[in-house]
């Protein structure tokens, strides 16, 4: 900012009465440059949302390419801690080497159009930091810190001191520079500071994946997968957004290579239904894998959740108790029922899938013994998903629901699902997190009301529908955070092995023993599902501190707790 963009006067241009100077790129170069890499990042997103995408998709390949620094990263804190430290002392060495030459001004301009970049990256990340990331990707933010000071120190002399340069008072244009300069280098120490510990080692570890039992490596089961694409209702074809304009809407079956000497009669179903803009299974398949691997076959539905039916664009949406008007749930519960339908028949019937006796032989899919849940959106279409398994006598043995992350279900009483026929040993678990900022918590509270009461059908026993808070808790590194997406394969972490997989694999387990009347396995897993002790338990980390407890309520909106009190503001939304 106050180095000199003529020529060293040792150089040859400045020596040479007869050679032409080279030309200088004129000052007004190098806050153009800054400003053109700053902007550079942002044209996409800027177009996608003109296009009319919300933010979340403008900005999505940006917050995977964090994901995948994060993870690259974190194999080797200190590594990055040597490498940004190795990066600022070579800029120094480069600047001392070379900037005396004719070409270094033009050097500074490209530095300038990069140091641009860099901060547009910082930029983005933090606008992401605030909507989704929640402090958990500390270390990509820390490399782009050390570029920043690394280009620092290669374009520019030391700010300090700021008012003054070889005893001579420094002109307000030169002072202002430099103090920018020092506080750009103040904001880089600023992002630096939280990822210092875990650079440095020093920064207690997360509890690792429990070993053995719920919770560590999916079993005792191989499983395999089969997909079977089934026939989308033409009016619901017909207003498929672009989102998944290229999908082949399927049924991904997966079951367990059970051996043949211990192969079961029967064995129960799990019905997933993935989030909104989210039908792939690679998302989901770890989920599918840990409630297989136990012994279920497990049907992770493919529906069209980017639909635009007449009305969609002028509605005016309104979204409580549980429930919203959108008039989408329409084609999504279409697609649905055609889906369960298609698995009926390919899975379920007598003349199902040659594929089916290839893997499990004689053994036969209960649908009796049922399973169902889903992620965000796919969370509030469970109950319409439960309105056709019940309509077919599907979980009158027993039912277990898994709500993650819930969205709404619908409003119309045709579309929400009729839960007065709900089997009074049914079981539910709704899992919020609290970090989660792309659905309020409050739809999950409502729904757990809704299922209690069985819609005014007679409660179900106390203890049978738990909703849970997981907790973030960033004591140490990584931190462990809570997000929408803890359910995700591509985040699967510690986290995710504690607060979720560990009570998937409890729930798979009690389904198992239920459908093959394992009365010992089915108290057994059953203790663990209600046990508020056991779901709140988080592990500990490598210093000893107790991971921030899971709360469990019981009835979160009337256990008196302030936490989702505000829930209430919403029981007069429909008058």
């Amino acid at each position: 900012m106050d180095d000199a963009l003529s020529p060293s006067p040792t150089s040859p241009s400045a020596t040479s009465p007869s050679s032409k100077p080279p030309f200088q790129p004129p000052v007004w170069a190098f806050p153009i440059a800054f400003l053109g890499g700053l902007f550079s990042l942002f044209i996409r997103p800027v177009f996608l949302l003109y296009q009319g995408k919300n933010s979340a998709d403008a900005f999505w390949s940006h917050a995977l390419r964090s994901l995948d620094w994060t993870f690259i990263l974190r194999q080797s804190p200190f590594l990055l801690f040597i490498i940004g430290v190795g990066l600022i002392f070579a800029g120094f060495r480069l600047r001392s080497a070379f900037s005396g030459r004719e070409w270094w001004a033009w050097a500074r301009v490209v530095g300038s159009f990069l140091l641009g970049v860099t901060f547009s990256l910082v930029l983005i990340h933090e606008l992401l930091d605030i909507a989704f990331f929640r402090g958990a990707f500390i270390l990509a933010v820390a490399a782009y810190a050390f570029v920043i000071l690394a280009l620092l120190t290669l374009l520019f002399v030391c700010p300090l001191p700021i008012f003054t340069s070889d005893g001579e008072a420094n002109g307000r244009f030169e002072s202002f520079g430099k103090g920018l300069h020092l506080v750009v280098i103040l904001f880089c120490v600023w992002l630096l500071m939280p990822a210092i510990p875990a650079m440095l080692g020093v920064a207690a570890a997360p509890p690792t994946a429990p070993s053995e039992g719920y919770g560590s490596t999916p079993g005792p089961y191989s499983v395999i997968t089969q997909t079977y694409a089934y026939p989308m209702p033409a009016e619901v074809e017909a207003i498929i957004g672009d989102v998944e304009g290229d999908i082949e809407f399927s049924i991904y079956l997966t079951l367990p290579e059970i051996p043949v000497d211990e192969r079961m009669e029967t064995m129960p179903l799990a019905i997933i239904l993935h989030g909104f803009g989210n039908p792939y299974w690679e998302t989901y398949v770890d989920w599918a894998t840990h409630l297989s691997a136990k012994g279920m076959a497990v049907a992770f539905i493919q529906y069209p959740s980017d639909v635009h039916p007449e009305g969609a664009d002028t509605f005016d949406l309104i979204e409580a108790q549980g429930m919203s008007n959108h008039p989408q749930h329409t084609p999504r519960s279409a697609a649905i029922a055609a889906a369960i339908e298609h698995l009926d028949a390919t899975a379920l019937d007598e003349n199902r899938s040659e594929w089916l006796d290839s893997v499990i032989g004689n053994t036969s899919i209960d649908p009796s013994h049922l399973w169902v849940g889903g992620h965000s959106l796919g969370a509030g279409l469970t109950f319409r998903t439960l309105d056709e398994s019940l309509m077919r006598g599907w979980g009158d043995e027993s039912l277990f629901i898994a709500l993650e992350a819930p969205y709404a279900h619908s409003v119309d009483t045709e579309l929400r699902g009729d839960l007065q026929t709900l089997p009074d040993n049914t079981l539910v678990h709704i899992a919020l997190s609290e970090d989660d900022t792309s659905v309020s918590p409050c739809y999950g509270v409502w729904h757990q009301q809704r299922i209690i009461s069985r819609d005014g059908a007679g409660d179900l026993a106390t203890g049978q529908v738990f909703l849970m808070t997981i907790p973030s808790d960033r004591h140490g590194f990584p931190p462990m955070v809570a997000s929408h997406y803890l359910q995700a394969s591509q985040v699967h972490e510690v986290l995710a092995d504690w607060g979720f997989y560990r009570r998937a694999d409890a729930q798979a387990d009690y389904m198992v023993a239920r459908s093959d009347g394992n009365s010992s396995n089915d108290i057994l897993a059953g203790d663990y599902l209600l046990n508020e002790t056991w779901l709140a338990n988080m592990g500990e980390w490598s210093d000893g501190v107790a991971v921030e407890e899971i709360t469990v309520y019981r009835d979160a909106l009337n256990e008196g707790t302030e936490e989702y009190q505000d829930c209430r503001e919403e029981s007069t939304a429909w008058d």
